[in-house]
């Protein structure tokens, strides 16, 4: 389907009501160009007027008069100045303008780049929020088999909990969220895909804390051991921890799943995380499935919801719906054909 009546929409939402906004404001000056929020967004960035002016090669008296219309057309002060101090402090109206402005931002260069994908063909950036402990895993199993099919992709990673992962997708920096756990807002975001996985314990394999286990370990086992925890398990476990009145032992909670692994690898403790199914961990550790995780865990995969993807995005998801299906039946992999196009 042509992709026209969706950047329609866009152009709606973004410039024609901002447009009948301001023809409400009596006396008020027309919209502004992006322009503006560029600079705006340059100057709280760089927390200084002047750091801001050198930075976009505007003279300061008039990137101070771009922030003063700025301030007359929504009405409200939007900065402070400290007496006696260069640095600038957001109002709370500022510091809504600012997030909304990066994403008007955004929505232009997003345009700006999926214009040039469809001039150059299979060009284009993919822009990810990865939960900490899956970025090692994506790029093996997904990133590099889709790379191959197309070349002259770039990807963007960028690792974080579930808040920065939440921040990231709302505010345009990303397309598409890879979490461990489902969205806590689902009115704010769409899943695409999700697959139940287990919860692992980790050792190496002459580790003392694996001593006697057999095929899995129980939750009340976990508590007695010294615990390296990813920040999706810690979420899951702690709850479960309280239920049965357990006292675990804490050991770290860490943001990537190599921190994990050097703590196990030392014998320190045992380590917690997601496991796919089909995951490959070194061969000198042991991974051993945790029973009874309620509610189970799920990898998901996610938009903001009513937000159009990109080219590349749609190609992407094209490609992981395949690829998730070809796991699901323990088939090979299908072809993706290079010019691929897929609706939302």
């Amino acid at each position: 389907m042509d992709a026209g009546p969706k950047m329609k929409s866009i152009r709606f939402y973004v410039f024609f009501i901002p447009m009948c906004l301001c023809l409400k404001r009596a006396g008020k000056e027309p919209p502004m160009d992006t322009q503006h929020y560029r600079h705006f967004l340059a100057v709280v960035e760089a927390g200084s007027m002047t750091a801001a002016a050198d930075y976009v090669h505007v003279a300061q008296p008039a990137l101070s008069k771009q922030i003063h219309a700025l301030e007359n057309f929504f009405g409200m002060k939007l900065i402070l100045t400290n007496r006696g101090s260069k640095k600038l402090l957001l109002t709370d109206a500022g510091e809504i303008l600012y997030h909304k402005a990066k994403y008007i931002c955004s929505l232009e260069d997003n345009a700006m780049s999926e214009i040039d994908e469809l001039r150059d063909g299979g060009h284009g950036t993919l822009r990810f929020s990865v939960a900490n402990s899956r970025s090692t895993a994506f790029i093996r199993h997904c990133l590099k088999p889709f790379h191959k099919l197309f070349p002259n992709i770039v990807f963007e990673l960028y690792e974080g909990g579930l808040k920065e992962q939440y921040s990231q997708l709302l505010n345009g920096i990303t397309e598409i969220g890879i979490l461990s756990v489902p969205p806590v807002h689902q009115s704010e975001f769409e899943i695409l895909f999700r697959r139940e996985e287990s919860m692992g314990a980790i050792f190496t394999k002459d580790s003392r804390y694996a001593k006697g286990l057999r095929k899995d370990v129980s939750v009340e086992r976990l508590a007695a051991w010294p615990l390296c925890l990813s920040a999706g398990c810690y979420m899951r476990l702690m709850p479960m921890f309280g239920e049965q009145k357990l006292t675990p032992q804490i050991l770290a909670v860490c943001t990537t799943r190599t921190a994990i692994l050097n703590w196990v690898d030392d014998d320190c403790g045992v380590g917690v995380v997601p496991v796919d199914q089909r995951e490959d961990l070194p061969a000198r550790f042991r991974c051993v499935p945790v029973r009874d995780i309620r509610p189970p865990l799920f990898k998901t995969i996610v938009k903001v919801r009513s937000r159009p993807l990109s080219v590349v995005a749609r190609k992407f998801i094209e490609f992981y719906g395949q690829f998730d299906a070809a796991r699901k039946d323990q088939t090979h992999l299908p072809p993706v054909s290079s010019d691929a196009r897929t609706e939302n």
